[in-house]
């Protein structure tokens, strides 16, 4: 199960997430951005310290929803990969895109370098 805690700071949203972004957890981490999406907040730092497993449609949604932030102006930021998830970012060939961090302060501090 997936837990989906959202904050926000100023115009960047950061949600943290806790648990395994499997089958059930891929809905729970596509409605946390969907709702970032729906309150305008394109600016976004997802924390996945606390995520253990990360399936292929977990990878998905993150793909689909960088997409998507991009266009509206904005962006998707990926914060504390454990080393599985670095693998399969790297195995399906999407590591390049995004932008990842050691912490969410360092992640923010792009955004401001950014406005």
């Amino acid at each position: 199960m997936l837990q989906v805690d959202k904050q926000d700071y100023g115009h960047i949203a950061a949600l943290r997430l806790q648990g395994d972004i499997d089958e059930d957890g891929v809905n729970e981490l596509r409605a946390g951005l969907v709702q970032c999406l729906r309150e305008e907040r394109f600016s976004v730092v997802v924390n996945m310290a606390d995520v253990r497993f990360i399936s292929y449609m977990g990878v998905g949604v993150l793909v689909e929803r960088l997409r998507q932030f991009r266009a509206s102006g904005g962006d998707l930021k990926l914060v504390g990969l454990n080393l599985y998830t670095q693998r399969l970012f790297r195995m399906v060939g999407v590591k390049s895109l995004f932008d990842t961090f050691d912490s969410e302060d360092q992640a923010m501090r792009m955004y401001d370098k950014a406005a």
